[in-house]
């Protein structure tokens, strides 16, 4: 199966993300949702919350097998190079995605650099209460993907 077939058939699976907020916003609600994530992902604040998701990724790498997609599947990827990725990422305003793979656990977590959260793809039932714990650990939110158009 090829990188982009693993990749592909986990992002139809059900997701859940690691967010910064507790639920999800209502496409309708009061709130500047927009204008905070604009206001976030562009300013120094973003720093907090990616070295967040650098150590939230490093610690399911002490519980897990991972692999990390660049020209090729990268197993085992070193915490040097797993942060280095995403710092690379991050310099760059509003761009890259850097897809992590846990084939133990037929697993995908997704850093997007235009995104507030961590995707997560297929996270088997006796991995979740590690991430809840995880997310939490770090200030962050385990929840389930939203499903329905009308929320963010």
């Amino acid at each position: 199966m090829s990188k982009t077939d693993i990749i592909d058939r986990l992002l139809e699976t059900d997701g859940y993300i690691i967010d910064f907020l507790p639920m999800a916003v209502q496409r309708d609600g009061a709130g500047q949702f927009f204008e905070v994530e604009e206001y976030l992902l562009g300013s120094e604040k973003y720093v907090s919350i990616k070295e967040r998701f650098v150590s939230v990724i490093l610690k399911l790498m002490c519980y897990y097998h991972t692999a990390v997609l660049q020209e090729e599947w990268i197993d085992r990827p070193s915490p040097g190079l797993m942060e280095n990725l995403i710092c690379q990422m991050s310099e760059n305003t509003f761009s890259g995605t850097l897809n992590i793979l846990f084939p133990e656990e037929d697993m995908l977590l997704v850093f997007d650099r235009d995104c507030l959260n961590l995707s997560v793809y297929n996270p088997p039932q006796k991995v979740q209460p590690v991430m809840e714990k995880i997310a939490f650990s770090e200030g962050l939110f385990w929840r389930e993907a939203c499903c329905s158009a009308s929320e963010m």
